[in-house]
């Protein structure tokens, strides 16, 4: 005999290969699925992440700019100090010289982030005089003078011509363009003359156009409000109105000329993530919130170089500007992006790691099929001297080119499929490769060693085996038993934070997966247990079906592990993935009931007052409520401690109580006794969270709200879930999960009213019921919009226009709708990607299940046709032939679906801690865990029908190889 290890030679392998070719397609398949997977995992959720971070920026931009960067842009001087204006045409270059050269300071991800800048620039505000020009409250107006790069893209002009170049720089008129409620309430027409008087002297200008906003929210508006409507603002000489001309760049340029020294200028930044950019992952959404921050000392040194002085102002073309100040919101918007993206990679890594174990099972099974259809050969070449080292080393040179194949063809198809972006890691392909070539080795192996435990006496056992009465079995059971109650223990000690700096967290991606197989070994342990129950049932009964069928399934009750080894992970994935995807969902509908109080919520500049009166009368609001919202830090008067982003809240309880009786917020504030009067200069009384209060009890504690300082003193706690309260979230939901302090009574009258902090007017369609969309619905929106909208146009004296536009740029007012609030939780790119990743799992894991199924029905296809033939034989119909294997399926359906769903259900439990979901939802805490009904109910179902489609498929394929009735002589094993 030639060859190695008595197996025969290599071309009797190579032609044994041949003839397992289906169970080779299999494993090439599977690597290729696998591979793909593997590789377009990270790049395509990368991808769906960018384009929800450039959403995110698109959104909050329409709000306001995000990056602004302020300076004054100084004139040409000469030795004397006079200005030595050019004549025309430098500073709209100077402009984009230096917002260009603060751009380029910025580096990495920020770098690729600011996709554009624009420059403005204003002057000084000038008495506005001249025959037939009107004093509004017997005051000359003040005008002052704006130049805007982007202001051509912004604006339509309804009647004249845009501003162009004055005829002379020192002497001709300066051409101005005005908004309509400009002409109306300075009282002047197309074409007038007036006179602008200033610190540098008069100069004559001519209105010359009359523009309209193309869009009145953009940022150019909410920058320079004072363009659209003039504001009436209370001065020591009386009211004076303010307003402001847009003129061409020369139109400053002129005034230059004329002995204006000085311009404010800004630049606004947009913000924007290219198709290809990585802000979309965690490492580059960290280094983008890392540049926005220090993107003030940047833009300085870029502009300034190595010295930056207020002192010396650093060159700009033919100017000088003083070193510019940033202001960024960008990177507190990209850090919420981050700690989202982080708990969502980890998730989407649960997900990926679920659909590798299933591929791998599955390959299992293949590879028992494979060494089951090759019994006769393999016993022959034992019997012949084939040590089952060689036998599982051909086996393995089998495989491997086809796995190989299969890589390099999901290579093949990932790579364009990518895009630009990168594949994800290798190393999950190699270990995912390793354990599918290995898997029909291992099956030749196991095949052999139950040939050898069969075919010889049982043998003594030795060592902790005979000690403890132990099986290989229970061996390998209490192991992974064990390391299943390790990890959990493990991730709930660790808690929500992921360790390393990669961005998939590999335990929470392994444990899992661990959980699965522990799931499997439980079920396979209680499996026979029922079904032993429904034999016994099935005998008391007089047909012949059920009995047979679950007979059969006991005697097979081994070779469903490794359907089992498939189905009950691949459920799991979907159960928990549809428990996830309902967990967020449901919380973002919390938070935002939460964010909009009642039905309808008005959110207003604390500074001003709330127009309460008028918005109890909009049709449809049954009540409103009026809500103090602030920020502060607290020194404790005991040890100096500091709580800094501490939540204000300040609220009526009696008002509260009654539109909504069941608050516990103003149950605690009444029996607090928070109504008694105080004295001027008294300590403000107020209720804090219970962690608060635990760690300051009775403390007294000195309040620093920006320009506002007061005392405070902790006299007593907030019940449990009062920051869930309809009267606290819309207030402090950019502060929640922080220290919280309510005020009631006069306490909450005398909170301060700072700068950039909002107080709310809630309202209720029907008092002492939750919100709604269908209460927001009874609300009249468009008058609600048209009162809020009049009554800051009229919050001046005169009917002064946009209000609030300066005073807005920090506190926008706000109009929330429960119904737009629900819509708008639903538009989360996150959300959606998270979801996405645990149905695209789930789907390719039932597939792969119903794959699993297949190759084991076909594993035992022979067996069980003989079986059906006897029956035949015997007289069995074909229906009831149909119903034997049906009800022989119907234990592993049932199992799996159990299994499954308990695992996928049980897992958040499991996970404790470590399954941290708040980050999606930015509600109050952490949202209560509410899974998908729906989509966990088609997961089950689709296993159900797979199952039975399986067994269809088999019997179609295997019909010709099984007899339909015995001949004389033929035994039906």
């Amino acid at each position: 005999m030639s060859g190695f290890g008595g197996f025969g030679g290599w071309r009797p392998a190579l032609r044994e290969a041949r003839t397992g070719w289906p169970v080779l397609v299999v494993l090439a398949v599977l690597s290729a699925v696998l591979t793909v997977a593997s590789l377009l995992w990270p790049p395509v959720f990368d991808d769906l992440s960018t384009k929800e971070l450039n959403r995110r920026l698109a959104v909050a931009q329409a709000e306001g700019p995000l990056v602004v960067a302020r300076a004054t842009l100084n004139a040409p001087r000469n030795r004397a100090g006079q200005s030595t204006a050019p004549q025309f045409g430098s500073l709209d270059s100077d402009l984009t010289r230096v917002g260009e050269g603060l751009r380029q300071g910025a580096s990495g991800e920020l770098a690729h982030t600011l996709v554009r800048v624009s420059g403005r620039a204003q002057s000084d505000g000038m008495e506005l005089k001249g025959q037939g020009v009107p004093q509004p409250h017997g005051n000359p107006a003040s005008v002052s003078l704006a130049y805007a790069q982007d202001a051509a893209a912004r604006v339509r002009w309804v009647a004249g011509r845009a501003p162009g170049q004055p005829d002379a720089a020192q002497q001709a008129p300066v051409e101005l363009g005005m908004s309509r409620k400009g002409l109306e309430q300075f009282g002047l027409a197309l074409g007038q003359r007036v006179m602008l008087e200033g610190q540098a002297g008069a100069t004559e200008a001519v209105v010359v156009g009359e523009f309209a906003p193309l869009d009145g929210s953009d940022d150019l508006w909410r920058e320079l409000p004072l363009l659209n409507e003039p504001l009436d603002a209370p001065e020591p000489s009386g009211y004076i109105r303010y307003g402001q001309a847009l003129v061409a760049p020369a139109g400053l340029e002129a005034m230059e000329a004329r002995g204006s020294l000085s311009l404010s200028a800004s630049w606004v930044f947009e913000a924007a993530q290219q198709p290809w950019g990585t802000g979309g992952t965690t490492a580059g959404a960290r280094e983008l919130a890392a540049g926005a921050r220090g993107f003030a000392v940047a833009a300085r040194d870029r502009a300034c170089g190595d010295i930056v002085s207020d002192m010396m102002p650093c060159p700009a073309g033919v100017r000088t500007v003083s070193p510019p100040q940033v202001q960024e919101q960008l990177s507190a918007l990209v850090d919420r992006f981050a700690e989202q993206r982080a708990r969502t990679v980890s998730l989407q890594s649960f997900a990926l790691a679920g659909l590798l174990a299933i591929g791998v099972s599955t390959a299992v099974a293949a590879a028992r099929l494979g060494a089951r259809r090759r019994e006769g050969v393999l016993r022959l070449q034992r019997a012949r001297g084939a040590g089952e080292p060689a036998l599982a080393a051909v086996r393995l040179l089998e495989a491997v080119p086809a796995v190989l194949v299969g890589v390099l063809a999901g290579r093949a198809v990932s790579g364009p499929s990518a895009g630009e972006r990168p594949l994800g890691a290798w190393w999950p392909v190699a270990a995912v490769a390793v354990l599918v070539a290995g898997a029909p080795a291992v099956a030749v192996w196991w095949q052999g060693r139950a040939l050898r435990r069969a075919g010889r006496e049982p043998v003594q056992r030795r060592g902790v085996k005979r000690a403890l009465g132990l099986s290989g079995r229970l061996v390998v059971e209490g192991t992974v038993l064990t390391l299943a109650a390790a990890g959990v223990l493990q991730l709930r000690l660790r808690g929500a934070t992921s360790p390393g700096t990669a961005d998939p967290d590999p335990q929470l991606a392994v444990v899992p997966v661990v959980l699965g197989l522990a799931a499997v070994v439980v079920v396979l342990r209680v499996y026979p247990v029922p079904l032993r129950v429904l034999t016994g049932w099935a005998r008391r009964r007089r047909g012949t079906v059920a009995l047979v069928g679950l007979s059969q399934a006991g005697r097979r009750s081994g070779a469903a592990a490794t359907a089992l080894l498939v189905l009950v992970p691949a459920l799991a994935c979907a159960v928990f993935g549809a428990l996830v995807s309902g967990t967020v969902r449901n919380g973002r509908a919390e938070a935002a009931q939460w964010r909009t109080g009642g039905d309808a919520a008005v959110l207003w500049p604390a500074q001003r007052s709330l127009p309460l009166e008028e918005l109890a009368k909009v049709p449809g609001v049954g009540g409103v409520l009026s809500v103090h919202g602030g920020v502060a830090s607290l020194t404790a008067g005991e040890d100096g401690t500091v709580l800094r982003n501490v939540g204000l809240v300040g609220v009526d309880q009696e008002a509260l109580a009654k539109l909504e009786p069941g608050s516990p917020v103003a149950a605690a504030l009444s029996g607090a006794g928070l109504s008694a009067p105080l004295a001027p200069g008294a300590e403000l009384p107020a209720l804090a969270d219970a962690r608060t209060a635990a760690r300051f009890p009775e403390g007294a504690f000195d309040a620093d709200a920006g320009a506002n300082r007061f005392r405070v003193r902790i006299v007593g706690v907030l019940p449990a879930g009062a920051e869930r309260d309809r009267a606290v979230g819309p207030v402090v939901a950019e502060v929640a999960g922080g220290p919280l302090l309510v005020f009631g009574g006069p306490a909450a009258e005398r909170l301060p009213r700072q700068t950039g902090q909002r107080n709310a007017a809630v309202l209720f369609a029907e008092p002492g019921r939750a919100g709604s969309a269908a209460g927001a619905q009874r609300i009249d929106g468009d008058r609600l919009r048209a009162v809020v909208a009049a009554s800051a146009a009229t919050a001046g004296v005169g009917g002064a226009g946009v209000a609030g536009g300066a005073v807005l740029r920090g506190a926008p007012v706000e109009v929330r709708d429960m119904a737009g609030q629900l819509k708008e939780s639903t538009n989360d790119g996150l959300a959606s990607a998270l979801e996405l990743a645990f149905r695209s799992a789930a789907a390719i894991g039932l597939l792969l299940g119903l794959t699993a199924v297949v190759l084991e029905l076909l594993l035992g296809s022979a067996e069980r046709g003989r079986m059906l033939a006897y029956l035949r034989t015997l007289g069995l119909g074909p229906r009831a032939a149909a119903g034997v294997q049906l009800v022989q399926l119907l234990p592993v359906m049932a199992a799996a679906v159990i299994g499954g769903t308990a695992l996928g259900l049980g897992l958040p439990w499991l996970l404790g801690p470590a399954l941290e979901l708040r980050a999606f939802t930015s509600g109050p805490g952490a949202p209560s865990f509410a899974p998908d009904w729906t989509s966990i109910a088609i997961a089950a179902l689709g296993l159900l029908v797979l199952v039975p489609c399986a067994a269809a498929l088999e019997g179609v394929a295997g019909r010709r190889r099984v007899p339909q009735l015995l001949r004389l002589g033929e035994g039906a094993q």
